[in-house]
């Protein structure tokens, strides 16, 4: 994954604003950095960070738990940091790499520039015989690059020059905050015009933190305080979090041996995510369709409410797990292989979208994101809410989702299509921030399709009524 084309100049924001990541659980041996290395080499060739965090890992058996999490914490900071990376390099006046070299340099980068590490510690980990070789760059070259790298400061990565002094910010206010945040000038460029710069600085630094593991408690076959007690039996600390079935997790050490998750009392599901199923608002007996189900977490906590529900998606990969799921959970649904037709109570549209609201969890994909491809989703997301409403019978619910907290991705989508659909009338909307909610950026609007006295029909493709 080369770094993205936006102007050069200018560690998470300061060491203390990362969570879920206690240092005192990694080993950064030479095993693990390599390991490391070898996952952002695949990034630099263009991999997702999934793909080639697991093609490394799958190609160093035997390093031990807390070095595979060094690796993954460490490639997972670079894709997140990576254009404050490469800018740090331009300052450190770093020379041109091969692949291999490149990777090594940016792990460099991070350790020095984001992390704050002392020059010399991060260069001498990367000494030979090392983690990574044959490699055209010298030791000494490595450890010139790192005294010259600019230094994190308490708001952040890029606050002083080598020599500690502070470095200046770039005139453009859309450039100097995508630096700072570590985003593309148009995900920036977004954030200024609906946050202002305070807000957006704010809500950057939410997204660059480390996703915190929260459990949706299945209330089919557990409260919440029950949940909460076996995990306590374990040895794991959880605590209410802010909405009606959710846990909060610290330390995820043993959690996915214990009790509740291996027997489906308990599932990972982000906080947004669970919000979703609460704005639904299924009532038991009632016909739900999860339109665009994915892996089928938000299809099985509409079932523990007692929602009779069938999930589609049209990749068939993505729920071939969800039977499983649903019977260790305990719960009963309908996995459709075919695209859903007739009439439902209620039609959940979690549609796909950029994920702009999601990088603590996919850090990567904020290099996928640009005007285009926002507005190649939200021509997707107008086209599929159309299809689910004309799956809703007369008086019955729409939900629409998007993990996004671009305005182009929710209020610029259901907007025209309550402006072309009078048959559907708002009543509910909400925009999660990162930084003001828990859980992922999200928007979410409850839509319910009147009673008519005659027929009408849905504009678009949806079907006739």
């Amino acid at each position: 994954m080369e770094g993205p084309p936006q102007a050069p100049e200018g560690r998470q924001e300061a060491r203390r604003e990362e969570v879920g990541r206690p240092r005192s659980r990694e080993l950064r041996s030479r095993r693990a950095i390599s390991a490391a290395l070898a996952a952002l080499e695949g990034l630099g060739e263009g991999r997702p960070l999934r793909l080639a965090l697991a093609a490394s890992l799958a190609e160093h058996p035997g390093i031990g738990p807390k070095e595979r999490r060094h690796a993954a914490a460490a490639t997972r900071a670079v894709a997140r940091w990576l254009r404050v990376v490469d800018a740090a390099l331009v300052r450190g006046g770093a020379p041109k790499a091969i692949p291999a070299d490149r990777a090594l340099l940016r792990y460099l980068s991070w350790r020095v520039a984001v992390e704050g590490d002392e020059p010399e510690a991060a260069a001498h980990d990367l000494r030979l015989p090392g983690p990574r070789r044959p490699r055209a760059i010298s030791e000494k070259e490595v450890l010139r690059v790192a005294r010259a790298l600019p230094r994190p400061g308490p708001e952040g990565p890029l606050a002083f020059d080598s020599s500690g002094r502070p470095l200046v910010a770039p005139s453009d206010p859309v450039v100097a905050l995508a630096l700072r945040g570590s985003v593309p000038d148009d995900f920036a460029r977004k954030l200024l015009r609906d946050l202002g710069a305070t807000e957006a600085l704010l809500c950057l630094r939410a997204l660059n933190r480390d996703a915190r593991l929260t459990l949706r408690v299945n209330v089919a076959r557990a409260t919440r305080e029950e949940v909460r007690q076996a995990l306590a039996a374990a040895g794991i600390a959880a605590e209410a979090g802010e909405g009606p079935w959710s846990l909060r997790v610290e330390d995820r050490a043993s959690l996915f041996d214990s009790v509740p998750l291996r027997t489906g009392l308990a599932e990972v599901q982000d906080e947004s995510s669970q919000r979703v199923v609460e704005v639904c608002r299924p009532r038991a007996g009632k016909r739900w369709l999860d339109l665009c189900a994915g892996s089928g977490g938000k299809a099985l906590g509409l079932a523990a409410l007692g929602a009779e529900v069938t999930a589609w998606d049209s990749s068939a990969r993505r729920l071939s797990e969800l039977p499983r799921r649903a019977s260790r959970a305990g719960v009963r649904l309908l996995v459709s292989r075919k695209a859903p037709g007739g009439e439902f109570d209620g039609v959940l549209v979690d549609a796909p979208c950029s994920g702009s609201g999601a990088l603590c969890r996919e850090p990567d994909a904020r290099w996928r994101i640009d005007d285009a491809a926002v507005a190649r989703f939200q021509e997707t997301q107008g086209e599929v809410l159309r299809l689910g409403a004309g799956l809703v019978r007369p008086g019955g619910t729409l939900v629409f989702a998007t993990c996004s907290i671009f305005q182009e991705e929710g209020e610029g989508v259901v907007a025209p299509f309550l402006a072309a659909n009078p048959g559907f009338r708002l009543v509910a909307e909400e925009r999660r921030w990162p930084h003001r909610n828990p859980g992922a950026g999200f928007y979410l609007a409850r839509l319910e399709r009147g009673v008519p006295r005659g027929r009408t029909r849905l504009t678009g493709p949806g079907a006739a009524r």
